[in-house]
C-alpha cells in the first residue's frame, strides 16, 4: 500500500494488515529488553502452577509493539507520519500465545485538520485478532499525519 496523506483518509476507511506469527524467542527477547522480569513471563513452572492460562503468553506491551510494526509494514504511513499523539482505551480480550498469528484491523473513526492546515490528526480504531478470528486487543490511536501541502 502506498502512503496516505491526511487528506486521503476518510471516516469509515478500513485496512487489514498482514498476519504475523509470534515466536517464543521473541517473547523472551522482549521481556529481557523491556525488563518485564515477572514470573508470569519468565518461568514456565510458575505459569503451569499459578497462571490463568495453560502456557506462556506475550505481554500486552509486546502485542501493541507488534501492532505498530504491522501497521508500519502496510506502508500506509511511510513518510507521512509525524507523531503518535495518543493511545486510549487499550483493552486485552484474550492472551496471545507463542505460535499464534495476529493481524490488525484498522478503521478510521475521526479526522481533523490542525490549526496549521498542512497536517491533521487521524483517529484509528485498532482491533488485533488471532488466527481464529478472536479479538485479542483493542485500542484507539491518534496520529498526526502530513497533509499534501506540508511545509
Amino acid at each position: 500500500m502506498e502512503a496516505r496523506y491526511f487528506e486521503d483518509w476518510k471516516v469509515g476507511d478500513r485496512l487489514e494488515t498482514l498476519g504475523r506469527t509470534v515466536g517464543d524467542a521473541e517473547i523472551s527477547q522482549f521481556v529481557a529488553l523491556g525488563g518485564f522480569f515477572e514470573e508470569l513471563f519468565i518461568s514456565e513452572q510458575y505459569v503451569a502452577k499459578h497462571s490463568l492460562y495453560p502456557k506462556r503468553f506475550a505481554p500486552g506491551a509486546l502485542i501493541f509493539s507488534f501492532t505498530e510494526g504491522l501497521i508500519i509494514l502496510s506502508g500506509c504511513i511511510h513518510g507521512v507520519g509525524l507523531a503518535l499523539v495518543s493511545v486510549d482505551g487499550m483493552t486485552f480480550k484474550r492472551p496471545l500465545f507463542a505460535g499464534d498469528t495476529m493481524k490488525v484491523l484498522v478503521e478510521v473513526t475521526d479526522t481533523r485538520p490542525t490549526s496549521r492546515g498542512d497536517r491533521g490528526i487521524i483517529t484509528f480504531r485498532h482491533i488485533v485478532k488471532n488466527q481464529n478470528g478472536e479479538d485479542v486487543m483493542e485500542c484507539t490511536v491518534k496520529r498526526m499525519l502530513k497533509g499534501r501541502n506540508y511545509k
